[in-house]
């Protein structure tokens, strides 16, 4: 009895221990850069990697549109702009006005709103493919939250993710980095609390819900044309 009870708890300390290492590669499941309709940077980040990698595969070619959308606060770490604006940014690196499109903060509360709110977007200016560029650790969230919620496939959108490249991240040793251990075990937490809060029983209860942002976003997508 001892022995089997000893053999199984062995068995589930190995799984548990082979899941805790293989974590950075589970959250991690960005490709190589796609050429889609429209480059999307994710807001989320002050310093700016994922506006400087969105801009240097606009300037390669990727977004057929020639559009550059980002989202939530214009304000970022005066590193990459001594204005402190993304929006600078992009103008002072050869972007035209015309091409850049900021989706506000009030628009776009969280991963989940932006994934909702670029499906809505793509919809409106009928793009089929979107390229949208995060963290290499937030992809899988964005992936998850767009195939199992927002049915990107099912609306006939493809998603592409592609990272910027923060040089603390190892996705096969995401644990020897205090900064990685931590954006990971807190990705992993956000990944189920947000499957929890917008499954299609519970969505209903959730700000984007009673703020009936579906309104809101039409208006913002009209204002943008």
């Amino acid at each position: 009895m001892y022995k089997k009870m000893f053999i199984t708890l062995a068995l589930v300390g190995i799984f548990g221990l082979y899941i805790f290492l293989n974590l950075g590669n589970f959250v991690d499941v960005s490709k190589k850069p796609v050429q889609s309709d429209i480059i999307v940077a994710l807001g989320g980040d002050f310093s700016g990697c994922r506006l400087k990698e969105a801009l240097k595969l606009y300037k390669q070619g990727y977004s057929r549109s020639g559009k550059i959308l980002y989202t939530s606060r214009d304000s970022v770490s005066k590193s990459l702009d001594k204005s402190g604006s993304r929006k600078q940014f992009l103008l002072n690196n050869g972007v035209a006005e015309k091409d850049i499109v900021h989706v506000r903060r009030e628009m776009v509360f969280n991963t989940m709103e932006e994934v909702l709110f670029i499906k809505k977007y793509m919809l409106f200016h009928h793009y089929k493919s979107v390229l949208i560029v995060s963290h290499p650790q937030h992809s899988r969230r964005i992936q998850t939250f767009a195939h199992y919620i927002a049915d990107y496939k099912d609306s006939g959108l493809v998603l592409h993710i592609a990272a910027c490249h923060p040089g603390w991240w190892n996705a096969g040793k995401y644990y020897a980095n205090e900064m990685s251990l931590k954006t990971t075990l807190k990705e992993i937490e956000k990944l189920v609390y947000n499957l929890l809060k917008y499954n299609s029983l519970m969505i209903h209860y959730t700000n984007y819900w009673r703020s009936d942002k579906d309104k809101l976003w039409n208006n913002e997508i009209q204002r943008k044309l």
